[in-house]
């Protein structure tokens, strides 16, 4: 089930196309049914091949798209290609984004006190081992969403045009302040749970829209059809709330 609008007027989103994404009765349905985030008991182990495929093509014509996803990298990393789709690979841990961010464009949920007043910070990136223990070997950089600091303030105007999140070829991490109701749970990693939006207006949207009764158009079709009808230049975050799943 996938809800689009082409023009958002969310803070966060405000003049950028945006979609929605939900399983049919599950608003988890199309998230991967392990993900940290995820403890509502629902989701799937698969990836919707066809809608996959037909979101990295889901560019507007001269403007940038992306996306992220909870989905380990290894399943769908070798899909991506210049001028398609930005996947970002959703983390929880720093240390394990600061590993992915070697392969896939990555983002990682940040405690508040971690940021210690920053706009940046480092990753430790472990190469090699000794007598069993890790060793730290270099460092990735972590950027905080300007979003989370700068007022009225939206992917729109982030990046000069072109969106952190946009940018497949990056020498950075971007960061997300754990945030929401859950947001406890989000910032603790030995707990299940802490998905931003399984609350508020979010999660009322995106529970309307798994409830919805659809139309003969499968996500793939209606991704396809909403971006190409988006005028030149523009911005789509796709899945403000869902995820790449077979629902």
């Amino acid at each position: 089930m996938l809800h689009t609008i082409a023009d958002s007027g969310a803070k966060k989103t405000k003049g950028i196309a945006v979609t929605y994404r939900a399983g049919k009765g599950n608003m988890f349905g199309t998230c991967p049914a392990d993900c940290k985030m995820n403890d509502s008991g629902n989701g799937t182990k698969e990836i919707d091949r066809e809608y996959f495929a037909a979101l990295l093509d889901a560019v507007p014509h001269k403007g940038h798209s992306f996306t992220y996803t909870h989905f380990p990298w290894h399943l769908w990393a070798d899909q991506l290609a210049p001028g398609k789709t930005v996947v970002n690979y959703s983390t929880e841990s720093i240390t394990g984004a600061a590993a992915a961010a070697r392969v896939v464009p990555t983002v990682v949920v940040v405690r508040e006190d971690d940021w210690h007043g920053q706009k940046t910070i480092k990753a430790p990136l472990f190469g090699a081992s000794r007598n069993g223990d890790l060793i730290q070997t270099d460092a990735v950089p972590i950027v905080r969403c300007p979003a989370e600091y700068r007022d009225n303030f939206s992917c729109r105007d982030c990046g000069a045009g072109l969106p952190l999140c946009a940018r497949a070829d990056r020498g950075y991490i971007i960061g997300f302040t754990a945030h929401g109701v859950f947001k406890r749970k989000a910032e603790d990693s030995s707990t299940r749970g802490g998905c931003y939006a399984a609350g508020g207006k979010v999660r009322y949207w995106w529970e309307k829209l798994a409830n919805w009764e659809g139309s003969s158009e499968t996500d793939a079709e209606h991704v396809r059809r909403f971006v190409k009808g988006l005028p030149p230049g523009s911005i789509v975050r796709h899945h403000v709330a869902g995820d790449i799943g077979q629902e």
